[in-house]
């Protein structure tokens, strides 16, 4: 694939991959938001809520090591068909079995949020590895940041759809709805195109080469050892671990907060929800076009301070006791704010690991980081699910606000110190021309 021979392919290469993401997202987020709202509604409870969230990143810790096993072994579009297949006959199981008995939604929904998790792992780890093969490396920025536009605008009209269906259909129509949008996507990863890649880019650190035939705990322990080594995506990984922690109060609580202390209805809440959304689509296409000066981790420990700093605004109108109408405009634009900062957070730091990692082994790689990454995430929706039970919104966001802008100013200062933006291996390759390949060609 070269990075100027093929725009048309490069064109619909990228419709094909937006609808992708589109149909999934959209689906997905609405089923999420009508789940999260049922359990809430039903339970009354943050920390009934904060164990169904809590669910899927334990989903995801189990799986790490087959999920990259899985990826770095076979083709990624055959993952990716089998996740598409299994997530629709799951919801619909769902469907049947609520319908059946609906008085043990609890432990049902449970039970497809595991379900959900197990095929999103494969799915997402499977296609952010095939990136590299479906687009050239220059366009990874621009890939990243579309692909974040478009999932955004899904999750904006996500909960506002979402919120309007929640009132006249059950849970379980929502899964029969939700598996039409994943045919949609599996239609779109039957069409995309996959071209192999050489793993010509290594860094000095020595990372043996998998065997044929390596068993799932000597492919995880390769994925390990090539991070172990890698002492600027070693740190990341363990602070985003320690920073995920503090982002749960924000998963938890704002619910907690606007649907249970602030009162807001169903369709008051799916608006402000929906200025995450709003945000990230603003920040991707802004990302789509902008070259940074600085390097990616910099700019994103930088803006993950001026997040911390918004967090503390969160409890604000409980000591004004504003109106509904005004409630909804503050935390709509709040979340506007929030959304934006996410993708200068993370499309950054996202496609830098997609440049610097072997591409024999971002399967794994990414599997390691993400399960690293979410580590204390369970930990930390239960502290703050019994914590917002408790205590009083307000000074929950404006402590937790602080420690993080503390925590992240902290790692700044390590990174500094022991120079790990300046070294070579960790530094944004310049554009190469890559080799044409066969376009029937598949990973």
């Amino acid at each position: 694939m070269t990075e100027t021979a093929t725009p048309k392919r490069f064109d619909a290469q990228i419709v094909k991959l937006l609808i992708l993401r589109f149909a999934g997202t959209f689906g997905s987020g609405m089923l999420s938001f009508a789940i999260g709202l049922y359990i809430l509604r039903r339970t009354g409870s943050a920390l009934s809520m904060g164990i169904s969230l809590i669910t899927g990143p334990l989903v995801a810790l189990v799986l790490t090591p087959f999920v990259g096993y899985v990826v770095d072994t076979m083709a990624h579009r055959k993952i990716m068909i089998a996740a598409q297949i299994t997530t629709s006959l799951g919801l619909l199981a769902f469907a049947l079995v609520f319908h059946t008995w609906p008085a043990q939604y609890y432990p049902e929904l449970i039970g497809l949020i595991i379900i959900l998790q197990i095929t999103d792992n494969f799915l997402g780890t499977a296609l952010t590895a095939s990136l590299i093969q479906l687009f050239p490396t220059s366009r990874l920025q621009q890939v990243n940041s579309l692909n974040q536009s478009i999932s955004s605008l899904a999750t904006f009209l996500a909960p506002i759809l979402g919120a309007l269906v929640y009132t006249v259909v059950s849970i379980d129509v929502f899964a029969l709805i939700e598996i039409g949008f994943e045919l949609v996507a599996l239609g779109c990863i039957m069409m995309l195109k996959f071209q192999p890649v050489t793993t010509e880019r290594r860094t000095n650190t020595p990372v043996p080469d998998p065997e044929p035939r390596e068993s799932v705990w000597a492919n995880f322990r390769t994925g390990f050892h090539y991070l172990a080594n890698q002492r600027l995506m070693l740190l990341l990984s363990v602070s985003s671990a320690a920073i995920n922690f503090f982002f749960a109060s924000l998963n938890v609580g704002l619910p907690y907060l606007l649907v249970h202390t602030l009162k807001l209805s169903n369709t008051q809440y799916g608006v402000t929800d929906a200025g995450f959304a709003v945000g990230m689509f603003t920040g991707g296409l802004l990302l789509s076009v902008l070259h940074f000066r600085h390097h990616p981790i910099l700019i994103s420990f930088r803006f993950i301070a001026v997040m911390g700093a918004m967090l503390m605004l969160n409890g604000l109108p409980l000591l004004f006791h504003w109106p509904s109408a005004v409630n909804v405009l503050y935390y709509l634009a709040l979340n506007v704010a929030s959304g934006v900062l996410i993708v200068l957070i993370n499309t950054p730091i996202g496609t830098l690991m997609q440049q610097l990692i072997p591409a024999d082994l971002q399967g794994r790689v990414f599997s390691l980081q993400g399960m690293m990454s979410t580590l204390l995430n369970p930990v930390g929706t239960l502290f703050f699910g019994m914590l917002f039970d408790r205590v009083a919104a307000g000074p929950i966001f404006g402590v937790t606000g602080l420690i993080l802008v503390s925590l992240t100013l902290a790692i700044m200062t390590q990174m500094r110190r022991e120079k790990l933006l300046e070294r070579p291996e960790n530094q944004v390759p310049e554009p190469v021309a890559e080799p044409v390949a066969d376009s029937a060609a598949e990973a």
